[in-house]
């Protein structure tokens, strides 16, 4: 799957991949965000629960 980020949404995203800890990569993170999202906590492989940060 391929997706276009708008340039802000990506700088957000690589600082919180940066700050977490955890993900390896980007896409990594954002595969796990999405698994928790859709309530698949099994798929995650790096991230265990989802920060929601507003």
């Amino acid at each position: 799957m391929t997706s276009r980020v708008p340039d802000a949404v990506y700088a957000i995203l690589e600082d919180r991949r940066r700050h977490s800890g955890a993900a390896t990569s980007l896409s990594q993170m954002v595969s796990d965000v999405l698994a928790l999202y859709v309530d698949r906590p099994d798929l995650a492989v790096e991230l265990m629960e989802w920060e929601q940060q507003r």
